[in-house]
């Protein structure tokens, strides 16, 4: 009925404007085409207010996001700087275990130096070890490594590795004089 010409109805006379029940437009046929007009108070937009909420909606939303991706870079750093202590100190282990019974017992008590090994020169300048052997028998060393170092906020963090040496113990790795 809407998309029909009235012109071309037989014998009907309609008027120039009509108000469609389910689109709350009014349909008005000028120059030959149909066309939607709206009333100005019928047509749709926001008030300042609900733009002012749905903006602080918005912005809570969006820091309650920001806050999670910096917590979680956090824990990724201290996860980080965790798993590298651990490496270092292994690797100190390894180092130690490579060292026949009189190289180790000739080593002082007590020392405090920078890693050696060649993964960790990059940050070397950061972790600081200290190392501790103490002498539980003739013929065994117990060996305590410490691993300190500061985080970015600078926060104190601390890891220690034990091992016990021993004289005539399980060596996995073999000497060999050429």
């Amino acid at each position: 009925m809407f998309g029909v010409n009235p012109r071309e109805r037989s014998g009907a006379v309609i008027s120039k404007y009509r108000l469609s029940a389910t689109m709350k437009t009014r349909h008005s046929y000028s120059e030959g085409t149909w066309r939607n007009q709206r009333k100005t108070s019928e047509m749709g937009g926001f008030t300042l207010v609900e733009l002012m909420i749905s903006m602080v909606l918005l912005l809570v939303v969006s820091a309650g996001g920001f806050g999670a991706l910096h917590q979680g870079n956090r824990l990724i750093e201290i996860a980080r700087d965790e798993t590298r202590a651990g490496q270092i100190l292994q690797s100190e282990i390894e180092d130690l275990r490579t060292l026949n019974w009189s190289e180790l017992t000739t080593l002082s008590s007590k020392a405090k130096y920078d890693p050696q090994s060649s993964f960790t020169n990059a940050y070397a300048e950061r972790y600081d070890i200290t190392r501790l052997i103490t002498t539980r028998s003739a013929t065994e060393r117990l060996v305590t490594l410490f691993v300190t170092w500061n985080d970015n906020r600078g926060t104190p963090h601390t890891r220690e590795y034990k091992t016990l040496i021993s004289e005539n113990g399980l060596y996995d790795y073999y000497y060999r004089s050429f």
